[in-house]
């Protein structure tokens, strides 16, 4: 009898302690959702802060700290600051686009091969542009390649080619978009980019970002100062723009330990903003750079 008793309070224990466990796991992953729904929430309101036409990079208004655990922060550029793959394959801009793949340690002739290859890759014939290159006979799936122009830069994985680039620069998919107007916006592009895609010294390109971005700096105001700071005089320019017509939004919100990162492209051309791309991703390390 006295067994039964134990073995029932041990039961009932169990039950008491399980339901118990189980109650507050339940309420912690509440208060996980609530607390990431609220960060959704104040990274939506950094992207509605950020997205107005007035509001500029550095504004202070692109960081809000709510209260001690809750804040958003958001960060205004323009999707001109990458190369537009799409733009770059065409016979008047591939050069720059093999010039790129030089800057990364692709030899000459790779770089020219690697670019005709993806040249093949969006033209409508059937034809091989170099004898390095690849067209349809130099694919073992039926389809390829795809005749047209990219719609996603993951399509890039399936070119002839391509491990090439990931070992010479794994990555490259933050150099380029398929967004944009085609033009690089000398005002919100990396000094490795401006570098790489003007052939002027890392060092030229790294002073042409501090004079827009350091404590007295301003926008750059025309193309010749470019030129001048770059020491590219001369140089076709015509691939630049002083200000990109696509605004590239981020917004990070933050509620206690949850995060949510939110990305907006805004197409600013003809005066009403349209929205091209809105996207979550996940946050990493201490926020946007």
């Amino acid at each position: 009898m006295l067994l039964a008793v134990l073995c029932l309070l041990a039961v009932l224990s169990f039950l008491i302690i399980t339901t118990a466990a189980m109650s507050r796991e339940h309420g912690e992953m509440q208060q996980a959702r609530t607390s990431m729904m609220r960060a959704r929430q104040l990274a939506e309101s950094g992207i509605a802060v950020a997205a107005h036409p007035l509001i500029k990079a550095g504004d202070p208004l692109l960081q809000n700290h709510v209260s001690g655990i809750e804040s958003y922060e958001a960060k205004v550029t323009t999707e001109e600051r990458l190369l537009n793959l799409n733009a770059l394959l065409t016979a008047e801009r591939l050069p720059l686009l093999e010039r790129i793949f030089m800057s990364w340690g692709l030899s000459l002739a790779d770089a020219q091969d690697i670019a005709a290859t993806l040249m093949d890759w969006t033209d409508a014939d059937d034809l091989k542009r170099r004898p390095g290159s690849a067209e349809k006979l130099d694919y073992q799936h039926e389809g390829l390649p795809l005749n047209r122009p990219f719609a996603s830069l993951d399509e890039l994985e399936r070119v002839a080619r391509v491990e090439e680039l990931n070992a010479a620069k794994p990555d490259w998919r933050t150099w380029f978009t398929l967004r944009g107007n085609g033009q690089l916006d000398i005002n919100t592009a990396s000094a490795e980019i401006l570098a790489a895609v003007t052939g002027a010294p890392i060092e030229k390109a790294e002073q042409l970002v501090s004079s827009r971005t350091g404590p007295k700096g301003a926008p750059i105001q025309s193309l010749e100062e470019v030129a001048a700071i770059l020491g590219i005089a001369g140089s076709d320019t015509s691939f630049m723009t002083l200000s990109g017509p696509t605004r590239h939004v981020e917004s990070i919100g933050r509620a206690g330990d949850a995060s949510c990162g939110i990305a907006l492209v805004l197409d600013l051309n003809g005066g009403t903003p349209r929205m091209v791309e809105w996207r979550e991703f996940s946050v990493k390390g201490a926020g946007l750079p």
